[in-house]
């Protein structure tokens, strides 16, 4: 059950991350590749902690989502200079999200 929770979670926030780029018809691998990065990053906010920089889960979701988008980054920067802080603004955002829904659903499956 908690599986399918998170993936479902994962749906909705790369959804909520792909749609605008769908509706804009920008590239459809492009569209699809943030949609499966917000499914995988929710799934390992849903599984991980930081306990070796003691922060809480709301500052670890942001951090993360952060950190994985990083390599997208990179590789969209040479060509989209003005589509970096976007990205990194909606990774913060989204992992901000994705670390409220777990906080606040984790009692759920308890």
């Amino acid at each position: 059950m908690e599986l399918l929770f998170t993936i479902l979670i994962g749906m909705v926030i790369g959804a909520i991350d792909a749609l605008p780029m769908f509706l804009k018809k920008m590239d459809k691998a492009n569209c699809w590749s943030a949609f499966l990065q917000y499914v995988v990053v929710t799934f390992i906010i849903f599984n991980t902690t930081l306990p070796q920089l003691t922060v809480s889960d709301f500052v670890a979701g942001p951090l993360i989502s952060f950190m994985m988008a990083l390599p997208m980054v990179v590789m969209i920067a040479k060509s989209e200079k003005k589509a970096v802080p976007v990205i990194l603004v909606n990774a913060v955002v989204l992992g901000l999200i994705i670390a409220v829904i777990k906080h606040y659903s984790i009692h759920l499956f308890l």
